[in-house]
């Protein structure tokens, strides 16, 4: 251990070590998130995010929740096509950057997300509140991917659907 922070594979071999090691990465990156995922993707991401988009077929009276949704980018998506959405991300700074982008929408008269601070892993949501679960990026950083699958499980309706984006 040096500085106070452990060696990745340590920082990695328990949910517990994992979940710090998460919240502290990502409140580090989150002003430069955005840059560094069109870095990461070679520039694709956005290609990536219109079809989950795509996929997820938002429309009214549909409910949308994006998980670690970072800045926005899928949630003002789904909003755009006319779903009530929600974006949960578990980095406050995350949320802080994606509420600046709601102004805008605002202004545009476009529908925009509800912004919520919140674990994966213990979703405020009642059951079978949601048709379309999503998220870029977010699963591989969950420290129990099984309780984070089971409380999506949970919080989609029947007949809902899950869309994960991911490099690999």
């Amino acid at each position: 251990m040096t500085g106070g922070r452990l060696p990745l594979g340590d920082a990695l071999s328990s949910p517990e070590t994992k979940a710090r090691y998460v919240r502290r990465l990502f409140s580090t990156i989150a002003d430069r998130y955005d840059l560094i995922t069109v870095l990461l993707s070679f520039g694709l991401d956005r290609r990536w995010k219109r079809r989950v988009i795509d996929l997820a077929v938002p429309a009214p009276r549909r409910r949308a929740l994006d998980l670690a949704c970072g800045t926005g980018d899928i949630a003002f998506g789904l909003a755009r096509g006319g779903a009530h959405v929600v974006g949960l991300d578990i980095t406050h700074r995350m949320l802080q950057l994606a509420r600046l982008r709601t102004g805008a929408a605002s202004q545009a008269r476009v529908s925009h997300p509800e912004f919520v601070a919140a674990d994966m892993m213990a979703l405020p949501f009642a059951q079978a509140e949601f048709d379309i679960v999503t998220t870029g990026y977010g699963l591989r950083n969950v420290p129990d991917l099984r309780l984070a699958l089971r409380e999506i499980h949970r919080v989609l309706r029947p007949g809902g659907m899950l869309i994960s984006l991911d490099f690999n």
